[in-house]
């Protein structure tokens, strides 16, 4: 675990609870609009309840973190993108960059995801 920023996500029931460690590598909007960020899979540990958490596929295209007892989604995750979607939970004055390489984007946009341009005035750190 970092020394970093992190926070907490729960789900409804309390009863899995994840860590993420350091900045989301973007904002978007996930295939029904809502707002998602994306995080390095690296990023991610289970706080508590591991024996609540079930990660199934779904489809062929991206694992699916949930809750056995409330059923709550807390995380997407793809591993040819390297990368964690989860609800957005931006602050007003969040300022992040985007950090997610052209391939990424890609595969993002492949699984339904619509990321966000980087704040305007911002330098991009995306690469290939």
């Amino acid at each position: 675990m970092s020394n970093g920023p992190y926070g907490q996500l729960a789900c409804d029931c309390g009863a899995v609870t994840l860590l993420v460690c350091g900045s989301p590598l973007g904002h978007g909007r996930d295939a029904e609009g809502e707002p998602v960020s994306f995080w390095p899979q690296e990023a991610i540990q289970l706080g508590q309840g591991a024996s609540e958490l079930e990660v199934s596929t779904e489809g062929s295209d991206f694992d699916v973190w949930r809750c056995r007892h409330c059923g709550e989604h807390l995380l997407h995750a793809d591993d040819e993108a390297g990368v964690a979607v989860l609800a957005d939970s931006r602050e007003e004055d969040d300022e992040a960059g985007l950090a997610l390489t052209a391939a990424q984007q890609r595969r993002l946009a492949a699984l339904g995801y619509q990321v966000d341009p980087e704040p305007s005035g911002g330098a991009s750190r995306a690469k290939g």
